[in-house]
């Protein structure tokens, strides 16, 4: 970038962190309710910010281990370009994720036929997947990292899950 540029770039790049950081915090809070509520996650407190709008919620839990989480991954990767090798590999891996998912909502919810969604998934999948296979080469420089938080994640909650199924049963008699 030129010189002149410097200023309102940085600018540009602290409101676009901002945004971005709230979108995660805001999705984090969700997605543990929704765990919560589904049984895969303990009962945590949940504040309720809003009289009128059920989704406006506060989980101050959820809001330290994100701050521990950002902290340890700054120091832990030393570089920007290690964050951004595993921004880029976590972003590429939801965009395969997606389109699976997209495929298998409109063929199950929507009913659409295979003629119209295997050709738009397919098309969408092309491109998904070259940019994945791309990003496959960041694995070592902190592609990992998203990989690694993804077993654990998936872990604690099938565990927990399970677990809370196996009391039940227990309670039940059975």
């Amino acid at each position: 970038a030129p010189d002149w540029a410097l200023y309102p770039l940085v600018v540009l790049a602290t409101a676009a962190t901002v945004i971005a950081s709230q979108a995660l915090i805001s999705g984090a809070f969700s997605l543990t309710r929704q765990a919560v509520q589904l049984g895969y996650c303990p009962r945590v407190r949940i504040r309720h910010t809003s009289a009128t709008e059920q989704g406006q919620i506060y989980i101050p839990t959820v809001n330290w281990l994100l701050m521990v989480a950002c902290v340890g991954l700054v120091l832990g990767f030393r570089e920007s370009t290690n964050l951004a090798a595993a921004y880029g590999f976590a972003v590429t891996a939801t965009m395969v994720v997606t389109t699976v998912v997209f495929y298998v909502v409109a063929r199950e919810r929507f009913g659409w036929r295979p003629a119209v969604v295997v050709p738009l998934c397919a098309l969408f999948l092309a491109v998904d997947l070259a940019f994945f296979g791309a990003s496959l080469f960041k694995v070592p420089d902190g592609g990992w990292f998203p990989l690694v938080a993804a077993i654990v994640v998936f872990t604690l909650l099938s565990t927990w899950h399970t677990g809370r199924h196996l009391v039940n049963e227990r309670l039940r008699g059975g």
